[in-house]
């Protein structure tokens, strides 16, 4: 790892450890370099402003709990993974939705389980012999993610009173059992219009 990189996660740690008790709003520049004890010039030499550091958080750790596992992990573990995760940073979390102006951690969420959908779906298709448009299979992996990153939302918000691994199963349930028979009626649906 560059030195580059260890500096800019050094400064986002604690950016997410003030987020955990402070609005964002409320964080200035010199309060995450003083959390850091690293001189304020540093934070400008890695990042324009605090909202591009809040995306830069955001990219990497959905890139490092979703995307670099995608090819590799079966999507059952990264949901299990995901959930996790999410437990053990809720109350930065709680404070990162709120931030609406700029770089909306609901969008870079959505990009990233959207991926993972496609991959469920690729995964599900295969083993069933079904037939789905690529139109299809985007419009049903949109659905499908904007409804996650509308629970994992909700979820934080309410303090995640239900535990992760519930959570996760439930998730994965709902996967098993809803997304294979929307997939099977999109395929029919292709079937009746030729």
């Amino acid at each position: 790892m560059t030195s580059s990189i260890i500096t800019k996660k050094i400064i986002a740690k604690s950016l997410k450890n003030l987020m955990e008790t402070e609005s964002f709003h409320k964080i200035s520049v010199s309060d995450i370099m003083l959390d850091c004890q690293m001189r304020r010039q540093t934070f400008y030499y890695h990042f324009q402003d605090k909202y591009e550091l809040l995306g830069w958080i955001y990219k990497e750790e959905t890139k490092e709990n979703i995307t670099d596992f995608i090819e590799y992990e079966k999507w059952e573990n990264i949901f299990n993974q995901l959930f996790e995760y999410f437990y053990q940073n809720q109350r930065f979390y709680r404070n990162a939705f709120k931030v609406v102006e700029q770089n909306s951690f609901n969008e870079y969420l959505f990009e990233h389980t959207k991926n993972l959908y496609n991959k469920i779906i690729d995964e599900l298709l295969v083993g069933s012999g079904l037939v789905v448009s690529e139109e299809g299979k985007s419009l049903i992996a949109s659905f499908y993610s904007h409804g996650f990153v509308g629970t994992i939302k909700d979820w934080i918000e309410n303090a995640c009173i239900v535990d992760s691994s519930i959570m996760s199963s439930l998730m994965k349930n709902m996967i098993n059992d809803q997304l294979l028979l929307s997939l099977q009626q999109s395929a029919n649906n292709k079937v009746e219009k030729l």
